[in-house]
């Protein structure tokens, strides 16, 4: 298996714009929260702890409308930072509270229905988007299995950075399609 990436355009709808919107002003919200918190309860209990994105739902009602894999694809991510900057603080620089979000991560798992991230007719389906009009540069080859999706504004609009698993051709294979018959 390869691990390959592919970049290309979204054209959301009204509402799907908003809800991006709102996921990039939730996660930077919750990054945010998270280090006050990481911070009070250093100071609390001595010891380094992050409690998971759902604690915050209570308290933040507009993480339900968002994808809870972004949510939690940042609490990894500020774990890792943490984690760097505490077995390396010269290297790795303590996580600094965000001004501005203009991206989130979210991943593809199985369901009974089908995967979470795939392509369609219309579009590309995205967890609690529903399907955002793309404009793909190329197809995915016929066996790859999409891992994850990198949402970001830029300034023409938003961008789509697809991860994905390629079964990699033999190299003998490969040169043989390649010679003429």
């Amino acid at each position: 298996m390869e691990i390959c990436t592919q970049k290309f355009r979204l054209f959301p709808s009204e509402a799907q714009a908003e809800l991006i919107e709102k996921t990039f002003l939730c996660c930077r919200a919750l990054w945010n929260r998270m280090i006050s918190d990481e911070e009070k309860l250093r100071q609390e209990m001595g010891r380094h702890f992050i409690p998971a994105p759902a604690r915050y739902k209570r308290e933040m009602p507009g993480l339900k409308e968002i994808d809870s894999l972004a949510l939690s694809s940042l609490h990894q991510k500020l774990e890792k930072a943490f984690r760097n900057h505490l077995y390396n603080p010269h290297d790795h620089p303590k996580p600094e509270p965000m001004a501005e979000v203009y991206c989130y991560t979210t991943f593809c798992q199985a369901t009974k229905y089908g995967p979470t991230v795939r392509f369609t007719q219309e579009g590309l389906k995205l967890p609690k988007l529903g399907v955002v009009k793309t404009e793909p540069h190329r197809e995915l080859p016929g066996e790859s299995l999409i891992k994850s999706v990198v949402i970001q504004k830029d300034g023409r609009g938003y961008l789509c950075i697809l991860t994905y698993e390629a079964v990699a051709e033999a190299p003998a294979a490969a040169a043989m399609e390649r010679l003429p018959a």
